[in-house]
């Protein structure tokens, strides 16, 4: 198993800024994970601008007949910012095995954060983070056009269930970390945030979304 340099050390510093801010879902991966909190990640964009690769291929999603199709990546962009939750795990090999599964496609990488409250909110560290990889290191899957190469105008979306997921998790969190999910997170074109998108009684049909039952644990907020 190749493991990134991110994720060598025997003990890390996770930055979930999606599915992964439910402390629920993030025990599905590392039930001992201890420190679950709030930071604030600096440089990174947050934004739905990849191809959700488990929905596409259970086919809850259908790239065939909707643009809904979109899961939560981050890349790097000066000046942006976004809440973030982080926990601290102890790994073994099982563990960096089940995270680069659940995590397949992304790149496993470092950025910078610094807590969102307490004595060293001013101290920057760093976490491992999922961020943007690129179609030329994937196999792509089939009936798919694109995992991380769709266009600004490509009209992609989010996918409904896992958006539901999302909003349910944060929305059990609340406070800063909702506002900084709704306002610093961005559709593909890099312009729409998460907030607008969801007027005009988009949250309200994305809301009323079930997941199979067979994902509702994963996808249950």
């Amino acid at each position: 198993m190749q493991v990134p340099a991110a994720l060598s050390a025997d003990r890390v510093t996770i930055l979930a800024y999606g599915a992964l801010l439910s402390e629920a879902s993030s025990r599905l991966t590392f039930p001992a994970l201890s420190n679950f909190r709030l930071v604030r990640v600096s440089g990174w964009r947050r934004l739905f601008g990849m191809s959700h690769l488990f929905l596409t291929s259970q086919g809850v999603a259908d790239p065939s007949c909707t643009r809904r199709l979109a899961a939560l990546s981050v890349e790097p962009a000066e000046g942006c910012s976004f809440v973030a939750a982080a926990y601290e795990v102890a790994l073994d090999d099982t563990q960096r095995a089940s995270f680069l599964e659940r995590e397949r496609g992304y790149e496993i990488t470092s950025a910078p954060f610094r807590e969102l409250h307490g004595v060293d909110d001013r101290l920057s560290r760093l976490g491992v983070i999922c961020a943007a990889s690129s179609d030329d290191r994937l196999v792509v899957p089939a009936g798919l056009p694109h995992v991380f190469g769709w266009s600004p105008s490509s009209g992609l979306l989010p996918a409904d269930v896992y958006l539901r997921h999302c909003l349910l998790a944060i929305g059990k969190i609340g406070g800063e970390a909702e506002r900084s999910f709704l306002q610093d997170t961005l559709l593909v074109d890099r312009q729409t945030t998460l907030a607008s998108y969801l007027e005009g009684g988009v949250r309200e049909r994305v809301m009323a979304v079930r997941p199979p039952e067979s994902m509702a644990t994963r996808f249950g907020g």
